[in-house]
């Protein structure tokens, strides 16, 4: 019974890091749908040019204080996501694939 689990065990292990062996130059897929370095930049403008608007908003009384708190929240985590994604992108493009060694 304890060959069983243990079998179990390691046929498990084994498909949670499949992906890490079998995936392109054996990193893991990216989470996000967007995985174009291109979109990804016009996603970082368009962030920060709304992020520009609501603080004017705010500045000029038609946002409440708590309404501004959620949405500067919002967009600079999400303007954080897409750099790091970005960074990640320009570096796994940058880095040489281990099939080529």
């Amino acid at each position: 019974m304890i060959y069983i689990a243990v079998l179990i065990g390691i046929l498990l292990l084994a498909v949670l890091m499949a992906p890490f062996w079998f995936g392109p130059g054996g990193l893991l897929q990216a989470g996000s749908s967007i995985n174009s370095p291109s979109e990804l930049q016009a996603l970082k403008d368009a962030l920060l040019k709304r992020y520009v608007e609501d603080e004017r908003a705010f500045k000029a009384g038609h946002l409440s204080a708590n309404s501004w708190e959620q949405r500067q929240s919002f967009l600079t985590n999400r303007y954080i996501d897409a750099a790091r994604r970005l960074d990640f992108l320009q570096h796994t493009e940058s880095r040489p694939s281990r099939g080529a060694q």
